[in-house]
């Protein structure tokens, strides 16, 4: 019995997979927008991971001025390996554009889609999803 528990529990830590979304961000004249992002992943612990997609958000987005970093690690808690990311644009009284990325995850799709949506929602308070709506841009299991 103790050596099918063994066995169980190597096969589920080899299916975990850190992943971390880095999200570049410019101040533009009348709101700040999202610029980019970068993914990582793999066994590597979620800082080292993130030093890389911070440093390749930043080359790759020229006119970066802030970047946020997401995981699937909530609280110590392993979300899943399913990631989405949507991309959401307002557009303010003035004619300001605003794009907003979120980055989701979990276990399957919905639930990944689900926390893709609340980060939108956390991001920018003005995004409606009813009004303004979303896109999926990256949709994969890791």
């Amino acid at each position: 019995m103790s050596a099918i528990s063994l066995f169980l529990g190597l096969t589920v830590k080899a299916q975990q997979t850190n992943i971390i979304v880095s999200i570049a961000k410019k101040s533009t004249s009348c709101n700040s927008t999202d610029l980019g992002y970068q993914i990582y992943y793999g066994e590597l612990g979620s800082y080292e991971l993130e030093k890389k997609a911070v440093a390749d958000v930043k080359r790759n987005n020229p006119g970066w001025e802030n970047v946020e970093s997401k995981d699937n690690i909530d609280w110590g808690n392993y979300m899943g390996n399913y990631m989405v990311i949507v991309i959401a644009t307002t557009t303010d009284s003035k004619g300001c554009q605003r794009n907003t990325y979120g980055v989701g995850f979990g276990k399957e799709n919905n639930s990944a889609l689900k926390d893709a949506i609340s980060h939108v929602k956390a991001r920018n308070w003005t995004w409606s999803e009813s009004k303004h709506g979303y896109r999926i841009v990256t949709e994969k299991r890791y």
